[in-house]
């Protein structure tokens, strides 16, 4: 597998068929988690998923490398999230959002998990849907703050300041609901 995924649409536009294989193959389980985490099903995720895919190959021959290809993969990604919802009519709440476990865990430790689990998911579903979304990219993604401010069309600065904002609101929630168990 090549070490940069910048070269693998340009490769693939280059007539280098293994090298959307790779691509798919590199961003399944990104984008899964991606969607997962928007609080779809499992089964809709794999389906979203791709849709990315036949998006991005589609649209391979427009395709120019401006930037890193993981922000132009999950705008895209986030572009058809936004499509999916439309047509469903989609409204998400905390409670849809899907439970995780750790099965290494010991049975107290998986109980604990699982409890700030639910408060995180509480805490996350309480915000307001631009602040979800700029947690997904920034925070969950892990994608730097200039690609989130390219997908979410913002200047870079209010990324930052939105972020360091959420996270200190989100953390007295936190501990407020950590407090009442």
């Amino acid at each position: 597998m090549t070490k940069p995924s910048e070269d693998l649409l340009t490769r693939f536009n280059q007539g280098d068929a293994a090298a959307f294989a790779e691509l798919v193959e590199l961003f399944s389980p990104r984008l899964k988690g991606f969607f997962l985490r928007k609080g779809v099903q499992a089964s809709t995720a794999e389906d979203l998923s791709q849709h990315v895919f036949i998006r991005l190959y589609n649209s391979a021959s427009r395709y120019q490398a401006r930037g890193r290809f993981d922000s132009f993969c999950f705008q895209v990604a986030h572009n058809i999230f936004l499509d999916h919802c439309r047509s469903k009519k989609v409204t998400l709440h905390g409670d849809d959002i899907p439970e995780q476990s750790d099965e290494r865990a010991q049975a107290s430790e998986q109980v604990e998990a699982s409890d700030r689990d639910q408060i995180l998911r509480k805490v996350l579903a309480e915000q307001d849907d631009e602040t979800q979304q700029l947690l997904e990219l920034a925070v969950l993604q892990k994608l730097a703050y200039a690609d989130v401010a390219t997908i979410l069309d913002i200047p870079v600065g209010t990324v930052k300041s939105r972020v360091y904002y959420a996270l200190r609101r989100m953390r007295g929630q936190f501990k407020k609901y950590e407090q009442d168990l």
